[in-house]
């Protein structure tokens, strides 16, 4: 064995505490803290009638170019209010990636409508114009595009298929806020684009928030009325408590308006940074032939808001992808640069989706429907073991950490596939609990 044995096989590890390797998430300047206690003094706890809601309304349509802005509680609400203000209703079929956050789908069945699942991309993990054409039909009338892990999908070709078979273009941009295609921002394309500033997203607030971006004031104001109780709210008139259509309360309080504000204003400069510190290391990992770092498509500039890493084993003569896959993250685990999956199984084959006697409709949707999907599972990994990539890639020597593990990896190669070989292998969507017990359990733990 090499002189750099590796901590899976006896050698010492690399990192003894795997929290050294992450900033916390988000970072708080003083100008967020002075922002939220000036909010607070002047007691605007309210989002209904918020004068900094409204603010941020206007930012956030300014910054990304859009005539309308609504901000909600979180970016599941603003999924939801997306589908609900372009006229979308019960029995509509909506076509999603099935690899993503489950929120896409689940805001999908909120709504009453009908989730039709389409394979990803095995390179960009995002859906494609050729994976969502199969799957339109005469019920069929939005499609959400998620831009996973903060990297474009090809909306040129996507958005020329809406146009020929009237379909509404949904953007997700939850992990994308930043990224640009030819130019162009991310969330300026469809007649729609939600945005989560959750606490771990690059654009980020203390807490839940959600932004819903519109192309149209008919939309605008639907999304008004279905943010609280379906009633129609002015500015200068009071409360009438008069319902018109179904509603939530999806009000955002006015304490996070007031950090994402902040947050906003500085949010160039960090793209910057997180998008350099990705780049680096990419560069890093390509000079191991068997390494798959992310990459963008033509025209296209990410913000590595999750860092997948992808696999090339038919340059060490391996075949087995599932095997490999588990016998580096194995590897890596043991030096304390824990990875992790993030998606163990695609949507189609979540729990909820499988109770028929529950949902509106029936799933048909087998996940062995979709390769793709299936092989990105199987055969990827996500840099860290909690939270979102920039608190890792802006993290002061986790980088060279990364790079000198996949190092050890790289000149153990022949012990590492013998371990392969080894392993009492099943597939990670065989794993999967078959009831859950989530009492006070806690989000980000690490457990020892």
């Amino acid at each position: 064995m090499s002189v750099n044995k590796l901590a899976l096989f006896g050698g010492t590890p690399l990192v003894k505490n795997h929290t050294s390797l992450r900033i916390a998430w988000p970072i708080v300047t003083k100008r967020d803290r002075l922002a939220v206690m000036e909010c607070f003094d002047r007691e605007d706890f309210s989002g209904r009638g918020s004068q900094e809601v409204y603010t941020l309304e206007e930012e956030m349509a300014d910054y990304f170019s859009m005539p309308y802005a609504t901000a909600l509680n979180s970016g599941t609400a603003a999924l939801h209010v997306a589908l609900a203000s372009l006229g979308i209703g019960e029995g509509d079929e909506v076509i999603v990636p099935n690899l993503t956050f489950i929120a896409t789908a689940m805001t999908v069945v909120h709504n009453g409508s009908i989730p039709i699942f389409a394979d990803v991309d095995p390179y960009t993990y995002n859906i494609t114009a050729e994976t969502i054409i199969p799957k339109v039909t005469r019920k069929t009338k939005a499609v959400i595009v998620v831009h996973l892990h903060g990297f474009p999908a090809d909306l040129r070709e996507i958005k020329k298929a809406c146009k020929k078979w009237n379909l509404a273009l949904i953007e997700d941009v939850a992990q994308a806020p930043g990224a640009s295609l030819d130019g162009k921002l991310l969330g300026s394309f469809g007649d729609a684009s939600s945005f989560s500033l959750m606490s771990q997203k690059n654009l980020a607030t203390c807490g839940e928030c959600g932004i819903l971006l519109n192309r149209k004031m008919q939309a605008k104001n639907r999304a008004e009325m279905v943010r609280i109780y379906g009633e129609i709210l002015k500015s200068n008139a009071p409360r009438k408590y008069n319902s018109y259509t179904l509603g939530w309360n999806y009000t955002l309080n006015p304490l996070q308006a007031a950090m994402a504000r902040t947050q906003l204003n500085n949010f160039d400069r960090l793209t910057k940074k997180i998008r350099s510190a990705g780049q680096l290391l990419d560069k890093g990992l390509s000079a191991f032939p068997w390494v798959r770092p992310p990459k963008d498509i033509r025209g296209a500039r990410g913000v590595y808001h999750f860092y997948r890493i992808g696999f090339e084993i038919s340059t060490i003569g391996y075949m087995n992808t599932g095997r490999f896959r588990k016998a580096v993250q194995d590897a890596l685990d043991a030096e304390g640069l824990n990875v992790r999956h993030y998606q163990n199984v695609p949507l189609s084959g979540q729990p909820i989706f499988s109770a028929k006697d529950y949902l509106p409709f029936k799933n048909s949707f087998e996940i062995a429907n979709f390769p793709n999907t299936l092989e990105v599972i199987r055969s990827t990994l996500l840099l860290g073991a909690i939270s979102s990539a920039p608190g890792y890639l802006l993290c002061p020597g986790t980088i060279a950490k990364c790079l000198e593990g996949f190092m050890k990896i790289h000149e153990n190669m022949e012990h590492v596939l013998e371990y392969a070989d080894k392993i009492a292998y099943r597939e990670p969507w065989d794993d999967i609990p078959k009831t859950s017990d989530s009492f006070r359990s806690g989000y980000g733990i690490l457990m020892k």
